[in-house]
């Protein structure tokens, strides 16, 4: 393995963020895990024994049932609680990102504090937590693929209202639509929530997804999870799938239950300018019954 860059590194600390990739490294007695997405958690095996794994419950429950690290490494913390770990304050507060992800806040022994974001999404109820309210941050850690002033997302309750006016438009004038939504092993899935509670549909996705989703213990979205793709017009598949010539494929397996196809790609990585200042003014791609809108975020 490669040697550790310095920005894996707590300084002052025996700790190390998101450094799972390179191999034992030297000095460093607890890894944090800031969420369970491959390009954080990569270099994690079941064969895992270099020290504790500090992690989110909701991120724990998932390393070890997905990757099926020994419960011994693994230690969950709650969110806005301070934990002392090797004589240092550590508190996670919500990264806004996907489920079980979390900011990371480090007060060491001297006074120094340290913020490692790891993805995450600003937002005003970020802003106004205590802990980045009443302290100076003496080194910020910004992990995030968007440090541009380019890049300016509308709010994410203004996108999932957008989503679902336009799936329940578009099931107005073909009612035999099939809303599709794109995601990766976790995320997004308050965008298909909402559009379940809004259409008043369930959701169906395969079953290893379904696994996951029922591990996160939120009873609102695991009442309304279905194992029959006929049942519903709302499934999830993941997002790499969503290409037109998979999805006209996937309708025809469906026995003509529907008609069209309607996707949405909710991802920052097809960022558009215009979408994040009109999300009306987006145009969807769209090639006979499969129409995607791909340029959301």
């Amino acid at each position: 393995p490669v040697a550790c860059p310095f920005y894996k590194k707590i300084p002052g600390t025996p700790f190390t963020v998101d450094a799972f990739r390179y191999g034992a490294v030297e000095g460093c007695s607890a890894y944090f895990l800031s969420h369970f997405h491959c390009d954080h958690y990569g270099g994690l095996t079941k064969k895992w024994c270099r020290g504790p794994i500090y992690c989110t419950a909701l991120t724990a429950r998932l390393v070890k049932m997905l990757l099926s690290i020994d419960s011994a490494y693994v230690c969950p913390l709650e969110l806005d609680t301070e934990y002392v770990i090797d004589g240092v304050k550590v508190t996670f507060l919500e990264a806004n990102h996907c489920p079980g992800a979390a900011l990371i806040h480090f007060r060491l022994s001297d006074g120094k504090t340290y913020l490692h974001t790891g993805d995450f999404r600003a937002s005003k109820s970020m802003q106004l937590h205590p802990l980045l309210q009443t302290g100076r941050i003496s080194l910020l850690y910004l992990d995030t693929t968007y440090c541009n002033p380019k890049y300016k997302f509308p709010p994410q309750e203004d996108v999932i209202d957008f989503v679902v006016r336009t799936a329940q438009r578009y099931l107005k004038k073909q009612p035999k639509t099939l809303i599709v939504v794109g995601a990766y092993s976790i995320g997004k899935e308050n965008v298909y929530l909402a559009i379940s509670q809004a259409l008043e549909v369930p959701i169906y996705t395969d079953a290893s997804r379904r696994r996951i989703l029922h591990s996160f213990g939120w009873p609102d979205l695991s009442k309304r999870i279905s194992s029959c793709n006929q049942s519903s017009p709302l499934h999830v598949l993941p997002l790499a799938s969503l290409q037109h010539e998979n999805l006209k494929k996937y309708l025809e397996t469906l026995d003509q239950r529907f008609l069209a196809v309607l996707a949405f790609r909710p991802t920052g990585w097809t960022f558009s300018e215009a979408a994040g200042k009109e999300l009306d003014l987006i145009k969807p791609s769209s090639r006979g019954r499969v129409t995607i809108y791909g340029r959301i975020c």
